[in-house]
């Protein structure tokens, strides 16, 4: 990555709220800005949390500057990096990139996440997890639909790139649809209007949860009647670290530098994930097996929402019935260190 002409403004937060508090209360901190920042809001605020992977941060970074929609901020979100995060994100020279270094370790995203959206001030609002990729019509599909429908949060598809193998999350069907309690919506995938975070209030810590923070804070919009939709548009590529070992341990980029490289041609990458998404799609339809795998465990998380029981993974009930052992075990997979019990 070339550093630009511009210089980048890191700013670094002092948190004087106690550290389990974080998780519980937005953080609404002063930042210094330059003089010469634009006093107009942007359309999109974009939200990335991040921790000790600046090998992959940039290609991240990346995929928001070859969006489609310009018109944004991008608020990094470190959560008391050690490594050189600081120095990569400057090295983009861009002043709608900003980057904020938490002084404490919070140990996981909800609190980062929650100190962004408190800085954002953009009419939208999305997340772009630090090691996924978004595809360069990601928020212009999105924004459409939000335009069109009047909802407040709209989804696309995600191709999620597995150790071996890959599947698709998010939208489940052809079309625009609404927003159902079983569904995998990756934080990455979502764009809404920025009131509805306010609205909803922040994401709860993951030790407060027994699934995916973002997965607990989408049903309580959910529960709220708040509007959701579903498109059937693949907005990005998920490489998630939770599904391999030692990520962090090892600073595993290869396959973020893999499809970083793919990305570089827009028509090539989106017939390459077509490929894959049309691939994924006849394995369910061809194997026996497969098909009634998949036809049992939407079946399952269906009987679990109206039994009552959230998150409505069955798996998730079996392994993870204490709370905060989801985090615990997420943590060891990844190689960083145990976090003491709160």
């Amino acid at each position: 990555m070339l550093a630009g002409k511009r210089q980048q403004h890191i700013a670094f937060v002092h948190c004087e709220m106690p550290l389990n508090a974080l998780g519980r209360h937005f953080l609404f901190v002063y930042l210094k800005r330059p003089a010469m920042q634009p006093e107009k809001p942007p359309l999109v605020s974009i939200v990335m949390a991040t921790y000790n992977r600046s090998n992959i941060l940039g290609y991240a970074i990346q995929s928001a500057l070859a969006s489609t929609v310009q018109d944004w901020e991008l608020i990094i979100v470190g959560d008391c990096c050690t490594d050189d995060t600081a120095e990569v994100v400057a090295a983009f020279g861009d002043a709608r990139i900003r980057f904020v270094n938490l002084e404490t370790n919070y140990g996981e995203q909800t609190g980062p996440n929650n100190v962004g959206v408190s800085l954002a001030r953009g009419t939208y609002l999305a997340f772009l997890n630090h090691d996924d990729l978004w595809l360069p019509d990601h928020l212009q599909s999105s924004i459409e639909v939000l335009e069109r429908t009047g909802a407040d949060l709209a989804f696309g598809q995600g191709l999620v790139v597995l150790p071996v193998g890959y599947h698709m999350v998010g939208a489940l069907a052809d079309g625009v649809q609404p927003y159902r309690p079983w569904m995998d919506v990756p934080a990455t995938l979502w764009i809404m209007r920025r009131e509805l975070a306010l609205q909803i209030g922040p994401w709860q810590p993951s030790w407060e949860v027994r699934c995916w923070p973002s997965q607990a804070w989408l049903h309580r919009v959910y529960r709220a009647g708040r509007p959701m939709l579903a498109h059937s548009r693949i907005g990005a590529i998920l490489i998630q670290s939770g599904s391999r070992s030692n990520a962090y341990l090892e600073r595993q980029h290869a396959e973020h530098a893999f499809w970083w490289a793919h990305m570089q041609d827009p028509l090539n990458i989106l017939q390459a994930v077509s490929t894959l998404y049309g691939k994924v799609g006849r394995e369910r339809l061809i194997a026996p097996l497969q098909s009634a795998i998949t036809a049992m465990k939407a079946l399952s998380r269906r009987l679990c929402y109206m039994l009552g029981l959230w998150p409505p993974h069955p798996g998730f009930w079996l392994k993870y019935w204490r709370k905060g052992t989801f985090l615990r075990e997420l943590r060891r997979r990844r190689g960083l260190k145990d976090m003491s019990r709160r």
